[in-house]
């Protein structure tokens, strides 16, 4: 087992339990459960359970028994639990789905391979973003970090912007697509079309297979386990924490005069302002 939190860890398998094991799970998430007697005697005559149950749920947990988990549970709840009376359990299962997301984004994170995007940003001279859906949104805060560091670039959303824009690309040209199930049709085929056309091509996905085609760069983000209908968090966050780590690092390529291009573009959106407001006769 990694070194996640326990209860991450039973409320990313919540979902795929029986109606016995959620009660159990239930029974295990809340904050005063490490006070009780968690033999598996006391506990399958409190929740009315049989022992085959309890192992059922521990193994379901991906551990090789109750006795394995009990002493991880204790462990961890004895060390690294911080007082949690105020908070309701709808709370903690939505703020632990997203530190599920942020554990397993560090497992995934190739800060070689970031590297390499972020040069290749810095060295395009066109920069495009193509997502639709919620990764279309990503593509749009993409496109509007960016383009505050000098860079470049547009945001595309739909498939005729894509087909426009992969007509005038060309080898100084990058396109980065999102999609998180890999299997955007709309955005594959543009990223192979981008790719035809000799621009550089960056997929960011969370599903990457034997058929996922081969792109100048693909970068794997984390998943949500849950069915996309009921997920308590934003299907964004995965994608928006990786590109934020792709920000940073691209930030620290000359970082003084990308600081210079930020704050240059602030005082000119302020002086922007200040002239609208005399053209309209405003103080």
């Amino acid at each position: 087992m990694n070194m996640q939190d326990i209860s991450t860890i039973i409320d990313l398998h919540f979902e795929e339990m029986t109606e016995l094991e959620q009660v159990i799970a239930r029974y295990f998430l809340q904050v005063d459960t490490i006070h009780d007697d968690l033999s598996s005697q006391q506990v399958t005559r409190k929740l009315h359970i049989s022992q085959a149950a309890l192992t059922r749920f521990a193994k379901k947990c991906g551990f090789t028994g109750y006795r394995e988990f009990i002493f991880k549970y204790q462990h961890q709840k004895n060390t690294l639990s911080l007082p949690q009376e105020d908070i309701s359990p709808l709370t903690q299962r939505v703020l632990r789905s997203y530190t599920n997301l942020r554990e397993t984004s560090q497992e995934l994170i190739d800060q070689e391979q970031l590297e390499r995007v972020a040069q290749m940003i810095e060295d395009s001279e066109r920069v495009y973003f193509f997502g639709t859906g919620s990764s279309g949104l990503v593509a749009r805060e993409m496109k509007f970090r960016f383009m505050r560091l000098g860079v470049v670039c547009e945001a595309l959303t739909d498939p005729d912007g894509f087909a426009w824009t992969t007509s005038i690309l060309d080898k100084n040209c990058l396109v980065l697509g999102f999609s998180l199930s890999g299997t955007t049709t709309s955005v594959i085929d543009s990223l192979l079309d981008a790719k035809d056309m000799g621009a550089k091509t960056v997929l960011f996905t969370s599903a990457m297979n034997k058929e996922t085609p081969v792109f100048t760069e693909t970068v794997l983000v984390a998943s949500q386990n849950q069915a996309s209908y009921i997920q308590r968090i934003s299907a964004q966050f995965p994608m928006l924490l990786i590109t934020d780590l792709l920000y940073a690092y691209f930030l620290e390529i000359d970082r003084e005069n990308k600081e210079k291009i930020f704050n240059s573009y602030w005082e000119n959106k302020k002086l922007n302002g200040y002239r609208r407001n005399q053209r309209k006769g405003k103080p």
